[in-house]
């Protein structure tokens, strides 16, 4: 659909005359060549329909493409997933794909995106930090670092490559991140992206041996999930912080922490992180029967 026809389809799915819509806005008649596709209006007044309608602009754009998520949104979405939970065979079909689109395209964020799969799949599931790995990340982060502010793109784009930074680093940073942060609190993505930043950050921590970082972060990533009930990321946060309290010498029921979470990845198929996570487990010499 274009522009005029999603308009006025908003407006008959939800029972609204041209006059209720367009009052204080434009002329009715003037909504009417909108709806016709006559008529473009300026952008606050496109806002402003938006607003009256309860229709955020990504809503509309979805609404606009019959239902379907842009090609950008889905791919971002889509790497993000896979990358979460360590899917390396999604990941490397995705690479591939961002590459083409980028040639067709010359979008930075499927630069940005192919980039950070082809990292991620250099990391793989042992955790290896190499010197092509960080190269990968490396353009991702003259990018971050060129900018005065960070938008919600931005910010989660930081949280992503992380895994490529010293911890040193990644902590400077973050308060950056965090602070910015604060600023998007009224999006639906913050909430998502202030746990992923804990959660990746206690992960950093514990790859480098900083265990009281580590639980820390994770203490605080766990708090989030279980506000804002995220499942998955509430057992990942539960494993990090369970592990750096039994490298710290804490109580022996973090044992049963890790028994039951490790339970819940291999019953939802989570195979690959499991795997990650057997593999910190055998690194830091934590037995589990």
């Amino acid at each position: 659909m274009n522009f005029g026809e999603t308009i006025k389809k908003i407006r008959t799915d939800k029972n609204l005359t041209q006059t209720q819509l367009s009052e204080g806005i434009l002329a009715r008649n003037h909504l009417s060549q909108v709806e016709n596709n006559n008529y473009f209006p300026s952008y606050d007044r496109v806002f402003m329909l938006l607003d009256r309608l309860n229709i955020t602009f990504e809503e509309f754009l979805f609404i606009q493409n019959d239902l379907q998520p842009h090609d950008k949104q889905r791919f971002r979405s889509e790497v993000s997933n896979y990358a979460n939970i360590n899917d390396l065979k999604q990941l490397e079909h995705l690479s591939k794909e961002a590459d083409k689109l980028y040639e067709n395209t010359a979008n930075i964020i499927y630069y940005h995106y192919g980039l950070l799969c082809k990292a991620v799949l250099e990391y793989g599931t042992d955790n290896i930090l190499s010197e092509a790995m960080v190269q990968y990340v490396a353009p991702i982060k003259k990018y971050l670092l060129d900018m005065d502010n960070w938008y919600l793109y931005e910010l989660k784009l930081f949280s992503n490559i992380l895994f490529a930074l010293e911890v040193e680093e990644a902590i400077f940073f973050s308060r950056k991140a965090f602070k910015r942060l604060h600023a998007f609190r009224c999006f639906m993505e913050y909430q998502h992206t202030e746990q992923h930043l804990y959660l990746n950050l206690s992960t950093l921590c514990l790859e480098h041996g900083d265990f009281r970082a580590a639980k820390d972060f994770s203490r605080t990533a766990i708090d989030i999930a279980k506000n804002y009930r995220l499942i998955y990321e509430k057992v990942c946060s539960e494993l990090n912080h369970a592990i750096a309290c039994i490298r710290l010498g804490e109580d022996s029921e973090h044992y049963e922490t890790i028994r039951k979470n490790m339970v819940v990845l291999d019953y939802l198929g989570f195979d690959t992180l499991h795997k990650h996570f057997m593999l910190f487990l055998k690194k830091y010499e934590i037995e589990v029967k």
